[in-house]
């Protein structure tokens, strides 16, 4: 028994495949909606067929029968009609359980028994009466069929009734007619049965997708009542008047409003702040676009308008689109706001930043190289002038340093701020980085304006500057391009700039807190400053250099006592540079220490083929000292060469003094417990050389050239080389003088009691062949007859 009641469940769930409970229950509750909807029509069609049977068989014998057949096809129809006029009205369930589908199936079981009686009386038929039944039997199979085929258990079972009284009648009363019947019910029956099967898998798919589709419409109802509790965006929805017809409590919580109070109300009344001519131009500009935007039903997305809340001005971010019918008639609109005052500030901000310099709120370099551009367009099609200044402060390392980054930065404004006052309208102030500023001088008339643009700015800076550590003075070097169509410069931003750079760099050297105009020589002075330093680097690698020998002698009996080893270089093309050219550039772009380390082991090579009481002197550069590689550049030189460190002096002059780190003085420690002697080069020519004496071991002083000049006809001059010599005298030191030119001088110095003569009377630079020979003609010769120079 309970497979049989199982197998029916089964049969009876035809339709509802197998989706879920629920799902399932809102699937049997459209079909039988479904069903319910052609009732009244179904049920008259049936009264109105049994009538035309009855009639059919008006003045038969058999009238009782058919008569009692046609009461039991109405009773059916009536109950039927009974049950569904209480229901007619109500809406329909949202679910349905299985029960509701078992009574319409047997309903349909009942009037298909009915009818399957029908197709018996052909045994008591005439022709006519058969072929009357056949047709109705054949309409009510398809038309009751099609109307219940939303519930497939349904239609199958009221056909399947009809099939069976086909087939009983064909058993009862064989014959032409009767087969015909038959044959044309299990035709029907089997479209039936396909298109009921296939129609309830439409319509199966059609409710689901119609119940699923209700379900997620909630769902989004749900979550759209979500966003517009919780999220800082706000719905808002307005008619093709204008009138406001819904809005996010959000707006409302916002504006302080009720919601009556902009329901129904036009948009521009709703929000009158909106439309109250608040706000500076640009501000009613942007409100009247969106307004435009609106008026010719166009969609617009992210329109910014500005608005007051609460007193305070805000900025929203509004998008919206139209909305039409079907027809196309315009509804109005729906859109999404929310609040970006925040996030505009942020932007405003970040547009500053990229824009101006934070420190001193002046343009940075990105804006005056917009500003440059800008410049440069008008000078080549309108003409019109220009000048470029490039401003540096001197000694603000110096400043920072010693009174704190605070300062510096405090300066830093207070420069700005002068700049900035002795500039024209039309002039831009920009930092372009650390101490160094730049001025984009609009349409000067001539070169004299811009000299006393350049006046007033040196001017405006010398004054003292009052900061939190206390006054201070400060100044500033200037250099100049000037832009004008006659005066054939390269017309770019990156020549006029490095123009600028470059008498920058003039005025600093010619004494600073002054200006300078750019001038073609400073270009190609840069250009073959460039190439020395360039090409110093590859004579380095490949020993382009070499070294040249200056003989220094005794005073008296005027034999060599040792040479000065001095660095030369020829270049192939430019010829030979000067020390004072090349040396500064290796100092300044690293390459000393490579130099240094070259020369000391070129200079002790030289010195091993001399004799063995002859000196090697070697210049070190203070830039050299502040690393310990010195030393070891010393070590290695002797280690490879064999001389001995008493034959090596290392000259230094007293600027490696000027910044004493630990590590010079250690250096000079190491050097002299190394054996190598010291020698203080260029003495008298600093600021505080007896200082240094007093504080430093030397084992020889150099008397600077400038005392010698005068010293054969110079009292003065006499007399501070005398005390020197005096002063060496008793300190131990050996003294040499250098820069002896003429006879007179070496006369002088003999009589004062120098110790050792160095300089063009005795002899120029050699080379190291030259100098050897030298050397062996004064082994070959006796000392007071040897003339070694004129």
């Amino acid at each position: 028994m309970s497979r049989v009641r199982s197998a029916f469940d089964r049969f009876l769930s035809i339709g509802a495949g197998d989706l879920p409970a629920e799902l399932a229950g809102k699937v049997r509750s459209a079909q039988i909606a479904a069903v319910r909807r052609y009732t009244p029509w179904m049920m008259a069609a049936n009264v109105a067929s049994a009538a035309l049977i009855a009639g059919a068989f008006a003045g038969s014998r058999h009238l009782p029968v058919v008569l009692a057949w046609a009461t039991g096809v109405c009773l059916v129809a009536l109950y039927a009609i009974a049950r569904w006029w209480p229901m007619r009205a109500r809406p329909s369930p949202d679910s349905a359980s299985i029960r509701g589908v078992r009574r319409t199936v047997l309903h349909a079981v009942m009037l298909g028994a009915c009818w399957a009686f029908l197709p018996a009386m052909f045994t008591i038929a005439d022709m006519e009466q058969r072929v009357i039944i056949g047709s109705v039997v054949a309409g009510m199979l398809c038309g009751s069929g099609f109307a219940l085929a939303t519930i497939a258990p349904a239609a199958l079972a009221f056909s399947g009734m009809l099939a069976l009284g086909s087939t009983t009648a064909l058993v009862l009363s064989p014959g032409f007619t009767t087969a015909t019947l038959t044959i044309l019910n299990a035709v029907y029956l089997a479209v039936i049965f396909t298109s009921s099967l296939s129609l309830a898998d439409v319509l199966r798919a059609r409710f689901e997708a119609q119940v699923r589709s209700v379900e997620q419409r909630d769902y989004i109802g749900l979550l759209l009542n979500d966003f517009e509790e919780h999220a800082a965006d706000w719905l808002w929805m307005v008619d093709s008047d204008w009138r406001v017809r819904h809005v996010s409590s959000r707006i409302v919580e916002i504006l302080g409003l009720d919601e009556a109070q902009l329901v129904g109300q036009r948009l521009t009344r709703a929000l009158p702040h909106m439309a109250g001519g608040r706000g500076n131009a640009q501000e009613r500009d942007r409100l009247r676009g969106l307004l435009r935007a609106m008026r010719k039903r166009e969609a617009f997305r992210d329109r910014e308008i500005a608005v007051v809340v609460r007193g305070a001005q805000r900025l929203w971010s509004v998008t919206a689109k139209p909305v039409f019918d079907a027809r196309g008639e315009f509804l109005g609109y729906r859109g999404v706001g929310r609040d970006v005052t925040q996030a505009s500030e942020a932007r405003r901000k970040i547009e500053y930043l990229a824009h101006f310099d934070v420190l001193t709120g002046v343009a940075n370099r990105a804006s005056f190289n917009d500003q440059l551009a800008h410049a440069l367009f008008r000078l080549k099609t309108v003409g019109t002038r220009f000048a470029v200044l490039l401003l540096d402060l001197d000694r603000f390392k110096v400043i920072n340093d010693t009174q704190g980054h605070p300062a510096g930065d405090e300066l830093l404004r207070q420069v700005a701020a002068r700049l900035g006052h002795a500039t024209g309208e039309g002039d831009l102030v920009a930092r372009l980085g650390g101490d160094e500023f730049a001025l984009l001088l609009a349409e000067p008339r001539s070169s004299a304006e811009v000299e006393t643009a350049a006046s007033r700015l040196i001017e405006a800076i010398a004054a003292p500057f009052a900061l939190s550590t206390g006054p201070t003075l400060a100044s500033v070097s200037i250099g100049i391009s000037f832009a004008a169509p006659d005066l054939g410069h390269e017309l770019d931003a990156d020549a006029l700039m490095r123009h600028a750079d470059l008498a920058l760099y003039r005025a600093k050297s010619e004494g600073r807190g002054r200006f300078c105009f750019f001038e073609p020589e400073l270009d190609a002075a840069a250009r073959r400053r460039h190439r020395i330093e360039t090409d110093l680097r590859a004579a380095l690698d490949t020993e382009g250099l070499r070294l040249a020998f200056q003989p220094q002698v005794d005073a008296q009996s005027r034999r060599i006592v040792g040479f000065e080893a001095l660095a030369r270089w020829t270049h192939a093309e430019l010829g030979p540079i000067a020390p004072t050219e090349f040396i500064p550039l290796a100092e300044e772009r690293g390459l000393i220490g490579k130099l240094g380390a070259w020369a000391l082991v070129a200079a002790c090579r030289a010195a091993t083929q001399w004799p063995a009481d002859v000196r090697i002197a070697v210049n070190l550069s203070p830039a050299q000292f502040r690393t310990p590689a010195v030393f070891d550049d010393v070590r290695k030189a002797l280690e490879a060469t064999g001389l001995p460190p008493g034959r090596l002096e290392i000259e230094i002059t007293e600027t490696v003094f000027l910044d004493p780190q630990p590590c010079v003085m250690a250096t000079l420690d190491a050097l002299r417990r190394l054996g190598a002697r010291i020698a203080l080069d260029d003495f008298g020519a600093g600021y505080s050389s007896l200082s240094y004496l007093r504080r430093h071991r030397f084992d020889k002083i150099k008397i600077d050239r400038s005392f010698v000049e005068g010293v054969d006809d110079d009292s003065a001059a006499r007399a501070i080389v005398g005390a020197i010599l005096c002063m060496a005298g008793d300190l131990g030191l050996d003294v040499c003088v250098e820069g002896v030119e003429t006879a007179g001088q070496m006369r002088a110095l003999q009589r004062l009691g120098c110790d050792q003569i160095q300089g063009f009377h005795i002899a120029r630079p050699l080379d190291a062949d030259a100098a050897l020979a030298m050397l062996r003609s004064r082994e070959a010769e006796p000392p007071k007859r040897l003339a070694i120079g004129a």
